[in-house]
């Protein structure tokens, strides 16, 4: 047997594995000794998809009613990762902006170097490690939302609600079949020695099949909430079922980190759609008085323009506009973040062979395995409509346009966590439950 058939038999059965698991624990009668507390959570992606299980369109049932679907089910609790999407722009928004400031300090010997490249997409993180091993230095070390939510679950959550982590099974709904191989990662232990941070992963089509034959019908239900403290997402958490979407976020609030002063649109048409490479530069003049704004006039005054240039083209990426960004008249000086968006593996490779050979250079680089991100991801029911995930986009961008908070670092329920719990971005406490560690080789390598 050829050996690409061999792995794929091998996912399939991987795959199966995991929902028939999951279906093994709702099985279990509530109060029946050994139960566990089960709790659901459900990606940006699935909520505009799973109507077409029911031969509807996209979009056309509701998150409250997919939330209550899982409650008949016999999920105990049920959670939104865009909670989680929210708390990796935290973490990932701060990272980048750390590696910034390690370049405006000249840092010669800096362990976090740019780009930086994002980090929530198992297919591009397999291939990153076994493809492309010398840029695990330039990867985000941010967990995905995914594997942030069932670190909060079994630490956060089981601490405030008095659980031990062991007494949780925590089932993901995902777009994604290789969420499973991440999810199945051995180092994803954070609460207690052998206990997975998510125990199964079932995909958007597997969680249509099993709704329709336990007769559970999703178009007909009525909405119920998601279950707090950490079930409030924001527009920005939506974006991530889409490519282009995790760097919208991050701009947002890296944006208004830097600058103090929110984006003049929310929405970066720049890099949504479904070219294959899509590349931008956004402009931020840093806020007086701040780090940023005394290390861009240190650099400024240092250097004429010329020497500027040339100590940036030696050091890295960073393009230095001399005050020309957002606020034109402010002439303390700015910086302009160079930005690209591979959709697809296959465009990954081609923008990494550019910057490998000096033909492009970037500060910050979302890739995507799935061409038009995790809406069009493996996971996700199949059809034979050419335009269907442009159409999941958009309801997507209509969910963003539609939430009542849009900025990842205006959610209360993120800021909650951080006071009770984890400090601030990038803590210690941060470091140890969010963040993570890439193998050469991939995992298989790293386990010979």
């Amino acid at each position: 047997m050829p050996a690409d058939v061999t792995v794929r038999a091998a996912a399939a059965k991987d795959a199966e594995a995991h929902w028939r698991l999951a279906l093994s624990e709702l099985d279990k009668p509530k109060g029946e000794p050994g139960r566990k507390i089960l709790i659901a959570q459900v990606a940006p992606a699935v909520r505009v998809a799973i109507a077409e299980s029911f031969g509807l369109a996209p979009g056309a049932t509701t998150p409250g009613q997919l939330a209550e679907g899982l409650r008949r089910l016999g999920f105990d609790m049920v959670f939104d990762t865009l909670f989680a999407a929210d708390l990796t722009i935290m973490e990932e928004g701060t990272e980048l902006l750390h590696r910034l400031k390690e370049h405006l300090e000249a840092h010669p010997h800096s362990d976090e170097p740019l780009p930086m490249f994002t980090s929530c997409c198992p297919g591009w993180i397999a291939m990153m490690e076994k493809s492309f091993p010398d840029l695990i230095p330039y990867v985000s070390s941010c967990k995905s939302p995914q594997m942030m939510m069932g670190a909060m679950v079994k630490t956060y959550l089981a601490e405030k609600q008095g659980i031990a982590p062991h007494d949780i099974c925590m089932v993901s709904v995902m777009p994604c079949v290789r969420k499973q191989g991440e999810a199945d990662r051995e180092w994803y232990c954070v609460s207690e020695p052998g206990v997975r941070d998510v125990d199964h992963v079932i995909t958007t089509a597997e969680l249509g099949n099993i709704f329709k034959e336990r007769n559970i019908p999703l178009p007909e239900l009525p909405e119920s909430d998601w279950d707090q403290p950490i079930g409030l997402g924001s527009g920005a958490g939506v974006l991530f079922g889409t490519t282009g979407g995790v760097m919208e976020a991050a701009l947002r609030t890296a944006y208004e980190i830097v600058t103090k002063q929110p984006m003049n649109r929310l929405s970066f048409g720049e890099v949504r759609g479904m070219d294959g490479i899509k590349e931008a530069e956004v402009n931020m003049v840093p806020a007086p008085g701040s780090k940023f704004a005394e290390l861009v006039a240190a650099r400024l005054a240092k250097k004429t323009e010329d020497e500027a240039a040339a100590s940036v083209a030696a050091a890295g990426p960073i393009h230095w506009d001399g005050g020309k960004g957002f606020s034109e008249e402010d002439g303390k000086g700015g910086l302009t973040l160079r930005i690209a968006v591979a959709n697809g593996l296959g465009n990954a490779k081609k923008l990494i062979t550019k910057m490998q050979a000096g033909e492009a250079k970037y500060d910050f680089v979302e890739v995507m395995a799935c061409p038009a991100g995790c809406v069009g991801g493996g996971g996700q029911p199949r059809s034979q409509d050419k335009q269907i995930t442009a159409k999941r986009q958009a309801v997507l961008y209509g969910l963003d346009e539609r939430a009542a908070i849009r900025r990842s670092h205006e959610n209360p329920a993120i800021a909650q966590l951080y006071e009770e719990f984890l400090g601030e971005p990038l803590s210690h406490k941060a470091h140890e439950l969010l963040h993570t560690h890439y193998v050469k080789g991939g995992v298989e390598a790293g386990a010979e």
